[in-house]
């Protein structure tokens, strides 16, 4: 019942007492999903940002990008979990304590709503996204140019991919705008398996398990976001807050895991450097470790 929803709020967050019962039992998911992405990024952040002397040195800049990365996200959801918690949830509840059949548009209207701030989180984190890649091979190499590539092809992706769902409606030109976009994605795959994996052949082993495990997440993670946004266009009847779940749970794994890998690599060419540089001391020296 809406008289059960209270209109106090908490860090941003409704505390009424809506519950499945209310709503039913997906957006109670998606309210949840958007919680956990929300302090799983901010947690993300914080060891990242208190690792970074952990890391082989020219790997620092690389887990600075990935704590940018999930800081910026985690900002971006608390602002849409807010949204969602103090705005769907209760409306939804409305809906159902009076027998009306607006659930799909309610849901409908949110998604599009809440959407236009994701395509404002990737207009910023993605791009840090393709950049950070090179950067793992970074030392000794010039890789300028094509971070340049990576970042022009990734803001025509994200750009003509936000233009089309201002025209969910108009399927023709959702779709068109949706292939524009497609061409940025697929030049992101071409230019990080060809030349920053021409790149990583001279690099550490670290580092060219680094490139390859962050490139392999472009093009299993982010393939996804593709077939969300084809969903409202072709699949009207779809509940969008399946998208909603699985956004929320690829933002999570894409941002937060390709920062994972860039931690383990660097903390492991860090260490693997000190071991050779232990057994080059002379008998009977200590490191200052010791």
């Amino acid at each position: 019942m809406l008289s059960t929803v209270l209109t106090t709020t908490t860090l941003g967050f409704s505390t009424g007492l809506v519950n499945a019962g209310d709503v039913g039992i997906l957006p109670m998911i998606v309210n949840f999903t958007f919680f956990v992405a929300y302090i799983s990024m901010g947690a993300a952040f914080v060891f990242f940002i208190s690792q970074r002397n952990s890391v082989a040195p020219e790997y620092r800049t690389a887990l600075t990008l990935s704590a940018l990365i999930v800081g910026i996200a985690a900002f971006h959801y608390f602002y849409m979990t807010g949204l969602y918690s103090d705005t769907t949830l209760p409306l939804l509840a409305a809906n159902a304590a009076q027998n009306a059949g607006g659930y799909a548009a309610i849901t409908r209207d949110s998604f599009f709503g809440i959407i236009n701030f994701r395509y404002m989180d990737w207009l910023i984190t993605t791009p840090l996204l393709v950049a950070k890649i090179p950067l793992a091979v970074a030392a000794g190499r010039k890789v300028g140019k094509v971070i340049t590539y990576l970042i022009l092809a990734d803001l025509l992706m994200i750009i003509a991919g936000f233009i089309g769902e201002q025209y969910v409606a108009d399927v023709t030109t959702h779709l068109i705008w949706g292939a524009i976009s497609t061409i940025g994605y697929v030049g992101i795959v071409y230019f990080l398996f060809t030349t920053v994996k021409e790149m990583a052949k001279t690099a550490e082993p670290e580092e060219q398990w680094a490139v390859k495990w962050m490139s392999l997440f472009v093009v299993t993670g982010w393939g996804i976001y593709p077939i969300g946004y084809m969903i409202p266009s072709l699949f009207p009847q779809v509940d969008l807050n399946i998208v909603h779940v699985v956004y929320n749970l690829g933002d999570q794994i894409n941002k937060i895991g390709p920062g994972i890998i860039v931690y383990l690599a660097g903390a492991q060419l860090l260490a693997r450097r000190g071991k050779v540089e232990e057994n080059k001391m002379p008998i009977g020296e200590f490191s200052p470790a010791a």
